[in-house]
């Protein structure tokens, strides 16, 4: 039976799961805009209002799944967490500090700009 309880991660974690190549799908749910200009270096975007039609298709089941947003003021990684799990997808973190927190702490971006 599925609980709305959302399961946090916090910087420090992410960061020492990127360096132990710990395998994981760190999925941005941002606007695509905002993605294509910014991005945590190997995330894929799946915007908060494209979750249910498309994450089927890029995630299964048993996945190890981190969402993030913006920041901690941003609740769409939060919906994203909630969604995922009502989908069936048992492990979902929540990165709240987003984006902003990532690039605040002097960790790696990249753009789909050049």
């Amino acid at each position: 039976m599925y609980t709305e309880h959302v399961r946090a991660i916090g910087v420090a974690h992410l960061r020492r799961m990127m360096d132990s190549s710990e395998p994981f799908t760190l999925l941005d749910v941002r606007p695509r805009s905002d993605y294509d200009r910014e991005h945590i270096k190997g995330a894929r975007s799946l915007p908060l209002d494209e979750i249910e039609g498309k994450a089927a298709s890029i995630l299964k089941p048993d996945d190890n799944i981190i969402v993030y947003c913006d920041s901690f003021v941003c609740s769409a990684s939060t919906s994203a967490s909630k969604i995922l799990g009502r989908m069936g997808y048992k492990n979902v973190r929540d990165y709240k500090g987003g984006i902003r927190e990532w690039k605040q702490s002097g960790l790696p971006t990249e753009s789909n700009y050049r």
